[in-house]
């Protein structure tokens, strides 16, 4: 007995290096134990623990979705569709129903992030949406800019970066149920070096909209494989960051400075020292006007009548449905008060829409076409 369970020891021992030679995607370590360790003690199915461990593989899992069409596999999908995927293929490969999968593996396998799938592992967080000064941005830009470059020169000043850089105080209701309680103000006190030159004190004004917001990063921790799309948050509160008050002196000196900046002319004029003339083109470059030119600029268009006029316009909307009056111009070769005068009365200008600008037949004029 010993003998044999040597046998099998140094059976598994060569399985296992051999898969670990295989290349499987960075941060599925969890679900390939889970899968080893269910398909270690299952003699008839772990012949197949490598083909089902490379189905881990979002390149085979992908090659292997084309022989059928459900479930429907999506380029760059969610995890969820991923793992419905693996399961599906897995279960065939092995010629098991999906209820027959352990919960070890299925929990496994939900915790493994797939390489360019969705991250969703965030989707729950909350996150706000804050409008700041530009002045402010900028200075905050600039002392990241300064700690990152100091962090390079030296890696004690690595804790420097993580300091606070203000802080935010919130009301709330005290009578409301902690489940309704809302934000009724909100104020910000900025601090430390990225606070010098602006004002300190700000009112984070809640801007209530009702389109669903979501935060999106292309970085994925821990991956190595390139840009991943992850979703960070969803926005629960778009605010305004506006300075507490107007007679701060930093704010008044900001604003000076803003001003000052938006007044000065980026272009100015310069006296040269050398004057110099071009001469004037010849005659015979002069660009004049032919007899036809001149008598097409002064002929005047003559009006039809109204009725012909009519009929020629009912004839152009049979053509194409919407037109300009640019275009009517062209096609009747009339005034344009006289061709506006007509189409007031049997046409309509869209002012909104995706025809905005563009004239169409009134509707009664429409239903008569129509019969």
């Amino acid at each position: 007995m010993t003998n044999g369970d040597d046998a099998t020891d140094a059976t598994v021992f060569h399985r296992r290096t051999q898969f670990d030679e295989y290349d499987l995607p960075a941060g599925s370590e969890q679900t390939q134990d889970a899968v080893r360790e269910w398909l270690g003690k299952k003699r008839e199915l772990a012949k197949h623990t490598k083909t089902v461990l490379g189905l881990l593989d979002p390149v085979r899992l992908g090659a292997g979705a084309v022989e059928y069409t459900k479930p429907e596999w999506k380029k760059d999908g969610p995890p969820s569709m991923y793992r419905a995927h693996w399961r599906y293929q897995a279960c065939k490969v092995l010629g098991i129903a999906e209820s027959a999968l352990p919960e070890s593996v299925t929990t496994a396998l939900k915790s493994y992030l797939w390489p360019t799938a969705l991250d969703t592992t965030r989707a729950e967080r909350s996150a706000w949406l804050v409008k700041t000064p530009k002045f402010v941005s900028n200075a905050w830009h600039e002392a990241a800019a300064a700690n990152k470059s100091s962090a390079h020169d030296d890696d004690d000043a690595m804790g420097e970066a993580d300091d606070a850089i203000g802080k935010i105080q919130l009301f709330v209701d005290p009578f409301q149920k902690d489940a309704q309680k809302a934000m009724t103000f909100c104020t910000m006190e900025l601090s430390g070096q990225e606070a010098s030159g602006v004002p300190k004190s700000y009112i984070l004004a809640n801007q209530p909209s009702d389109m669903p917001m979501h935060v999106f990063s292309d970085v994925r921790e821990g991956s190595t494989t390139g840009p991943d799309i992850t979703l960070e948050a969803k926005v629960n509160l778009k605010l305004d960051m506006r300075p507490r008050s107007v007679d701060d002196v930093d704010y008044h000196r900001v604003s000076k400075e803003r001003m000052i900046k938006a007044q000065t002319k980026t272009r100015v004029t310069q006296s040269s020292s050398e004057m110099r003339f071009a001469p004037l083109p010849k005659a015979r470059n002069l660009v004049r006007f032919t007899d036809a030119a001149v008598k097409a600029k002064t002929e005047k268009k003559e009006r039809m009548e109204k009725k012909a006029l009519e009929n020629l316009v009912f004839t152009l909307f049979e053509r194409q449905s919407y037109w300009s009056l640019k275009q009517l111009l062209l096609e009747t070769n009339q005034p344009g008060d006289w061709l506006k005068q007509t189409l007031n009365e049997i046409a309509v200008l869209n002012r909104r829409g995706p025809n905005m600008g563009l004239w169409s037949l009134q509707d009664m004029y429409k239903n008569q076409a129509a019969k």
